[in-house]
């Protein structure tokens, strides 16, 4: 009768674990839609300052303090509070970005210089709150559970509820976000209800949830230079931590080019316009489906089986987008192989970023979760960058060379190096998802984790 009782008291602890959790990343993923410009825009309402001007102090603000909270997340994974080592920080973005919001609400004066200083700090604080949420939220799984199969669970918690607020962004709260960004009051309505949205999730889940596995910090590794510069040395010296960071940065890369075809670029290859209906059914379902099959999918894949299967989903969904070239339903089917494939790979990213956090832990004693994820947080951007560039760079040489006026006409008109470019976005995210598994290859960690778990368990009980 007590086995059977501690059992069910584990369950619903776990339960309210993964809502909490969930509710966290909910708040986190609705925070994209909260956009730097759009609150330029009505701060700078009736100003007459030009785009390089806007873009440069938006640009400073954004540079000055994501390196301001980089620094700071040395300082976070040295935070030891009753509520844990991520919630004190989230506290705090939660707090600072209300404040930055409701500046940006109540501009002073009219002196143009003075609004501009004004609208730049706005911005700092926004920027800084933002990655406040961000890092922190970020490191949550590591600091939940030490059960690697629970970390599993919640690494599918996180991207069902990011689908589910990708779902609530789009349709509910932009319905009532309406008439959006570029409404008559300058957007003021869609940043007050996205806020408020935010603030709640993300505050009720903090709530909830609590960090049960956050081992204590020597006196020897307190806030220095010298700890700094060895927490670098541990992480990036660490084999399956570099996998990861290789990993997360050529996931972005890849499917991020291999999603120009699944916007407005489809018309390179339908010849039309996309069944808007079928569209967002794949665009916002697909992913939910997705992330609730690797729940399933706990204990009997080991995480680096789960990311290979994700892998060749996702090749899959290339090749089946090479034959749609020639036989146009196919596109559909590929869009959705594409979708599964995505969700099983993001999914064992999260799962796999706890265990590897250990294994740093257990080889250097460096127990270490928010700059490990920030730092590969910069590394998954720059794959988006990377492949924002090359996006550019390839539809923008077929419009300049042929002197297209759009895509629309761009579809029609056959040429040989538009279906070049085409095959760019279809044959690049292919090599890439070769280069992945490869990489995936020498992750050996799912066969080690339970030797570090018994060396950091016993750790934990000779402390």
């Amino acid at each position: 009768s007590s086995d059977l009782n501690t059992a069910a008291s584990v369950k619903a602890f776990n339960r309210k674990q993964r809502c909490g959790l969930g509710a966290v990343e909910f708040g986190r993923r609705l925070l994209p839609f909260l956009t730097a410009s759009g609150m330029m825009s009505y701060m700078l309402e009736g100003m007459e300052v030009s785009g390089s001007g806007v873009w440069m102090i938006m640009m400073a603000a954004l540079i000055v303090s994501s390196l301001t909270v980089f620094i700071l997340s040395f300082v976070m994974d040295r935070t030891r509070k009753r509520s844990g080592r991520s919630k004190p920080w989230i506290y705090s973005g939660i707090l600072l970005l209300a404040v930055s919001v409701l500046m940006s609400m109540h501009v002073p004066g009219n002196a143009m210089g003075a609004r501009l200083v004004y609208a730049g700090i706005v911005l700092f604080v926004w920027s800084s709150s933002v990655k406040l949420l961000l890092y922190p939220a970020d490191a949550l799984i590591a600091g939940m559970t030490a059960d690697t199969a629970e970390r599993w669970n919640l690494a599918s918690v996180k991207g069902i509820a990011g689908s589910l607020a990708a779902i609530c962004a789009v349709f509910p709260a932009g319905r009532l976000a309406a008439p959006g960004i570029m409404g008559a009051d300058g957007g003021k309505r869609y940043v007050t209800v996205f806020t408020v949205l935010i603030i709640i999730a993300i505050l009720t889940g903090s709530f909830l949830l609590k960090e049960i596995n956050i081992p204590r910090i020597p006196e020897s590794q307190s806030m220095s230079l010298k700890n700094c510069a060895g927490d670098f040395k541990a992480f990036l010296t660490n084999r399956y931590f570099l996998i990861l960071v290789v990993y997360g940065c050529l996931l972005m890369f890849g499917t991020s080019v291999f999603a120009t075809l699944t916007g407005e670029y489809s018309f390179w290859i339908l010849r039309e316009t996309g069944n808007a209906a079928v569209m967002n059914g794949i665009r916002y379902g697909i992913p939910l489906a997705a992330f609730f099959a690797v729940l399933l999918l706990n204990r009997k894949l080991t995480k680096k089986q789960c990311a290979l299967l994700g892998t060749g989903i996702y090749a899959a969904a290339c090749l089946l987008m090479l034959v749609s070239m020639k036989i146009q339903p196919v596109y559909y089917p590929a869009f959705v192989l594409g979708e599964i494939g995505n969700g099983f790979m993001w999914a064992m990213l999260w799962a796999m970023e706890p265990d590897v956090f250990d294994h740093v832990d257990y080889m250097t004693g460096r127990a270490r979760a928010v700059f490990p994820v920030a730092f590969i947080a910069a590394v998954v951007s720059i794959g988006g960058g990377l492949a924002g560039a090359l996006r550019q760079s390839l539809a923008g040489f077929i419009m300049n060379q042929q002197n297209f006026s759009g895509l629309a006409e761009a579809s029609i008109r056959p040429d040989g190096r538009k279906q070049l470019a085409v095959l760019g976005f279809m044959v690049i995210p292919l090599v890439v998802c070769g280069v992945v598994a490869l990489v995936l290859r020498r992750y050996g960690l799912d066969e080690e984790y339970g030797d570090v778990w018994m060396e950091l368990d016993r750790r934990g009980k000779r402390e």
